[in-house]
């Protein structure tokens, strides 16, 4: 496990009294309840950088891979198991113990590569928490534009690109509307901007969705 916080004390070096492991250990002071440890240097790291709570992280972590659950006032390495609803069922494989955690208490599976980089693993890729920050919000992004509602009076697409909204032109300058997401069909005008969108299959009078 990693603590939440700790203060590096003495070094081994000379002051702060002798580690009882020899050279090369550190006395450390845990945030949490201010005791105090001798640890092997080599043990120890920076804290990891924060995780952002808008990056969707957490619907890219794939069944099997390692996250990290704040349990008991530090951070543990966990294996993701399931997901139920708003929690997600975790394994301390190290103890053998199942924990059902919320998103708030779990992060990324920090490590750093060569350079000292902070990165973690989803979906069986590994990159640097630049990189993912870059990607999620992409991701995030093409969602959110991609949202098309279908309700009594037809299907709306809203939030789209300027290039799905724009209407096109044909060589000879005619405007011709885009085509239709599946499961949709035009009716009326041939520019989007007044053509009314109707689901093909949904009854009518009833809301539905198309994709």
């Amino acid at each position: 496990g990693e603590g939440g916080g700790v203060r590096v004390g003495s070094s081994g070096q000379g002051g702060g009294g002798d580690p009882p492991g020899g050279s090369g250990q550190v006395l450390i002071e845990y945030d949490v309840d201010g005791s105090q440890e001798w640890v092997e240097a080599a043990n120890l790291r920076p804290e990891p950088p924060p995780t952002a709570s808008e990056l969707p992280w957490l619907s890219r972590l794939a069944k099997g891979e390692l996250a990290e659950l704040w349990y008991e006032g530090g951070w543990w390495e966990v294996i993701l198991q399931a997901r139920a609803g708003s929690k997600f069922q975790v394994l301390a494989a190290r103890y053998n113990k199942i924990h059902s955690a919320t998103a708030a208490e779990l992060r990324p599976w920090w490590q750093r590569d060569e350079a000292g980089a902070w990165c973690y693993t989803l979906q069986r890729k590994t990159r640097t928490a630049e990189q993912w920050r870059a990607a999620l919000l992409a991701s995030q992004s093409r969602s959110r534009m991609n949202d098309r509602v279908c309700g009594i009076n037809g299907c709306t697409i809203v939030n789209v690109t300027a290039s799905q909204g724009a209407a096109t032109e044909t060589k000879a300058g005619v405007p011709q509307t885009p085509p239709p997401p599946s499961g949709c069909r035009l009716a009326g005008s041939s520019t989007l901007a007044s053509a009314a969108l109707q689901t093909s299959a949904a009854p009518s009078g009833r809301a539905s969705r198309c994709r």
